[in-house]
């Protein structure tokens, strides 16, 4: 077996794929494909006529339907990417940059006007001409349709200037917009061929049955066949402009995750993607039919508990001292090692890697052996300073210790070591016992069958269970199918779960959603004007400019981490396996691969 090391850029650790040789083994390396979308000719490109074996891609699915404006997930997103263009998109090298997607683009400098123009050439897998119609009739669904989308686009308004240039405006600043519209939520419509069948602007959509088994993109792929829930087969797209794809069909098949590592090692798969650290382990030990390469990346997403603010649903996690409990008495380093080695433990919302991150606003950590370097002495290092979190009373404080004033005189986060917020059971207990808790059992919720980057959920389940024991609550595993359990933390009506957040685009404006009366947030109950400081500091951080960005980001997650319903508990790594057949693998924080990029 082969293993690969995917180390994280120093701007960057988005699963960029640079690869690094692990101990006693070796190094598979591959040059990139090249970017989608920035080729010079414009002229369709045939599939290639060499028979060439489809490539099987092995996932869990998560996704209910392949209308790209209806998709939120994970496979979802991965699969829309492959069969829809957006307007922009993120560097291959790079994912916390955007670049020119379909259309080159320009933002004013307070960030209030995005002009964007078509590139030459560009049609639809039909043939039919890419226009500015067909733009505006996918913004304008994405708003129309109730869902994450127009959650995410929001008050933005196009404006169409010709048949390939339009303008996107915004209220206020929104320097996020070329981010956002990379999602494959964006992807672009054949309109004509949508409206055929159904589509139309508000509620009345009927759509999406029909863009779950055809597609309606100009992207390399379109779709050959979908089998229920089990399997979709891509074909390439004779129309495509952009370089050829190495494979000309993809299945990509519904995998247990239990059922990858067998997969891969028997060859029934060429490439699977939610190996778990266990799984990745033993195939260093297993006679393998063929070499098998496991490729390990920092992933961008967030791992975190949610504690609903309804006391209809449970009076203790509406409790802000049963919170406070919660949060001082776990562990996040022992929760790692525990449940999801390779993880990195969450400082804040917002993961290592992305503007504002507390991982990296921290200073160095002092010289091991407590002096400054020169051999003075060094003080104690503190805790990360903010102010407690409100008590079961509703009183709010002031943020004393959150923020001090530069030599500029732009106000600075205080960011001090630990930056991970430490276990304290004496503090928990006092918690505890503050918000009157008698040991009545705590319902825990989560994905039974869905795994956060290939780490079994019930793991990290039993974890939390078993530190928070030692604080003295009493936790009741409460497991479901992941369509069950979705749908009802989606709709409010959990109290206490487990659930991972992956980056709708990699800008910390994303993580927003998890303010008060956000996505996110309401979810949990919480409501805009609960907590008029955290308000503040939302509307700070998103109002940001330039370099003043990563500060307010980084004030809000300080806040956000002792008054909030939510604890980050930590930021996983991904584990991917793959057969002989693949020699370049792009991963994506967004779209976790890149299929038409694979070779």
């Amino acid at each position: 077996m082969r293993r690969r090391l995917v180390r994280p850029t120093a701007v960057a650790a988005l699963g960029v794929l640079a690869l690094a040789s692990g101990a006693a083994c070796t190094t598979s390396t591959a040059t990139p494909a090249p970017t989608r979308g920035t080729t010079a000719s414009t002229t369709p490109t045939a599939a290639p006529t060499t028979a060439v074996a489809p490539l099987v891609v092995g996932a869990v699915f998560d996704h209910t339907t392949l209308d790209p404006t209806r998709q939120f997930d994970r496979s979802g997103a991965m699969l829309t990417h492959a069969l829809y263009e957006t307007l922009t998109t993120l560097d291959p090298d790079d994912p916390t940059k955007v670049v020119p997607g379909m259309a080159e683009y320009t933002l004013s400098p307070e960030g209030r006007w995005l002009t964007l123009r078509l590139r030459k050439g560009l049609v639809f897998s039909d043939g039919t001409p890419v226009t500015t119609d067909d733009v505006l009739f996918t913004l304008q669904r994405a708003r129309g349709l109730s869902g994450p989308a127009g959650s995410i686009l929001g008050t933005v308004s196009a404006v169409k200037v010709d048949d390939r240039t339009f303008t996107l405006s915004s209220p206020g600043s929104n320097f996020a917009l070329p981010a956002i519209l990379a999602n494959p939520a964006f992807g672009i419509l054949n309109a004509t061929a949508v409206k055929a069948h159904g589509g139309t602007i508000g509620p009345g959509d009927e759509a999406s049955s029909y863009l779950s088994q055809h597609s309606a993109g100009s992207g390399p792929y379109v779709i050959k066949s979908v089998s229920g829930t089990s399997e979709v087969r891509l074909a390439a797209n004779p129309m495509w402009s952009g370089p050829t794809p190495a494979f000309p069909e993809i299945v990509v098949r519904n995998l247990d995750a239990r059922r990858q590592l067998a997969a891969i090692g028997s060859g029934s798969a060429d490439l699977v993607l939610d190996l778990s650290p266990s799984q990745a382990d033993a195939a260093t030990g297993r006679p393998q039919r063929s070499a098998v390469t496991v490729t390990t990346m920092r992933s961008s997403s967030l791992v975190y508990l949610a504690l609903g603010r309804d006391k209809a649903l449970n009076p203790w996690t509406a409790d802000p001292d049963f919170t406070e409990a919660v949060r001082r008495g776990l562990d996040r380093e022992a929760l790692g090692r525990a449940a999801a080695p390779g993880s990195m433990p969450a400082a804040g919302l917002i993961p290592a890697g992305i503007v504002g991150a507390l991982e990296d606003l921290a200073p160095s950590p002092a010289p091991t052996d407590g002096t400054d370097g020169t051999g003075t002495p060094t003080p104690t290092t503190s805790t990360t300073s903010v102010t407690p979190a409100p008590s079961s009373s509703g009183t709010t404080a002031t943020p004393d210790g959150i923020l001090t004033t530069g030599a500029d005189g732009i106000p600075t986060p205080v960011v001090t070591l630990p930056v991970v917020p430490q276990r304290d059971l004496a503090a928990a207990r006092a918690a505890l016992r503050r918000s009157g808790y008698k040991g009545q059992p705590i319902p825990l919720s989560y994905a039974a069958d869905l795994p956060i980057q290939g780490i079994p959920t019930s793991a990290l389940a039993v974890a939390v269970r078993a530190q928070l024991a030692q604080v003295g609550i009493k936790v009741q595993l409460n497991p479901a199918p992941a369509a069950e359990a979705v749908a009802a933390y989606r709709s409010g009506r959990t109290a206490f779960s487990l659930w991972s957040w992956n980056p709708d685009y990699p800008d910390p404006e994303n993580y927003l959603a998890f303010a008060p009366g956000e996505l996110v947030g309401s979810r949990a109950g919480w409501a805009r004007g609960t907590d008029t400081l955290v308000d503040d500091l939302t509307e700070a951080a998103r109002s940001s400019v330039g370099d003043n960005r990563a500060g307010a980001y980084a004030v809000w997650q300080l806040a956000m981490n002792q008054r909030s319903p939510f604890v980050p508990l930590l930021q996983p790594s991904t584990r991917f396996a793959s057969g002989e057949r693949v020699k370049v693998l792009p991963g994506n924080p967004v779209w976790t691969v890149d299929l038409a990029r694979l070779g």
